[in-house]
């Protein structure tokens, strides 16, 4: 399901960007080992009774359509965000991160030729992401993908902690000037959607309660410079989620793509957006 929003964002050159998280690919493939094909077997098995507790506790569909498997849902987000001039991918791409989802990722994007924002989620660790791939940079805490006038951030907070120097190279990043998205994977609770976060638990939430002062200091940062940001984007929820962080900067939290969901941004001067 594609769900889209128009953002006016004066300055800004029409664009279309496309964001989906929680594929949890659970791949295996003729050079896997039999303890991996199991494991991947396995896996495959216990989401298919997760997405659906996750679609239900969202009140969001569940059908037929839904009930296809992570791989064609992989493949068919990736053929829709085609038409978009970038691509965002909130963390948990992969349910773990092996040498099979890697091989198959990698085979999905081989022909997909616009820049791609990814972070980690949860289930991942930098660590593990290899240099050479196509999802290399999900090996990086913190990096920028440039667009002609909007930076695209990504800050791995997939742990629910950020460190001092993540938040200093936000801060640096943020007071060029230049339109921002920032991008992590565990969303922020706010006044506006406490309501939901709440009931799901601590896990759900980076600033919970007790949580680092870091984590603090980073959603001060996004308030300080709420001029230059236009929208928080994260996943991990399995559901969808709209709210207005401090400074009234907008947080997109996309649904699970597990089951096909993606969300759609037209970004743009309001004259471009009719």
């Amino acid at each position: 399901m594609i769900t889209e929003y128009k953002i006016v964002c004066k300055g800004i050159k029409k664009k279309v960007i496309y964001h989906f998280s929680d594929s949890h690919l659970t791949e295996y493939d003729s050079l896997s080992t039999p303890e991996e094909i199991e494991k991947a077997k396995s896996a495959t098995e216990a989401w298919e009774r997760v997405r659906e507790h996750f679609a239900h506790h969202g009140g969001e569909p569940f059908g037929e359509y839904e009930k296809l498997s992570p791989a064609y849902h992989f493949r068919k987000l990736l053929e829709i965000a085609k038409d978009g001039d970038a691509l965002i991918l909130a963390g948990d791409t992969f349910d773990y991160v092996s040498k099979a989802n890697l091989r198959f990722a990698d085979k999905c994007l081989n022909d997909f030729d616009k820049p791609i924002a990814a972070v980690c989620g949860n289930h991942e660790s930098r660590k593990a992401i290899p240099s050479d791939g196509k999802l290399a940079k999900m090996g990086n805490g913190f990096y920028v993908v440039r667009l002609d006038d909007i930076n695209i951030i990504c800050v791995d907070n997939s742990q629910r902690i950020v460190t001092p120097e993540q938040n200093n190279a936000l801060d640096y990043e943020l007071s060029s000037g230049k339109k921002a998205i920032v991008v992590i994977h565990v969303p922020v609770m706010c006044e506006q959607n406490e309501k939901q976060l709440k009931p799901s638990g601590v896990y759900f939430q980076f600033n919970y309660e007790g949580c680092p002062e870091e984590n603090l200091e980073f959603i001060k940062i996004i308030e300080k410079h709420a001029q230059n940001v236009i929208a928080v984007l994260a996943g991990h929820l399995h559901f969808s989620n709209y709210a207005l962080l401090p400074g009234n900067v907008p947080q997109f939290v996309s649904s699970q793509a597990i089951v096909g969901n993606i969300n759609r941004y037209v970004i743009g001067d309001a004259d471009e957006l009719l």
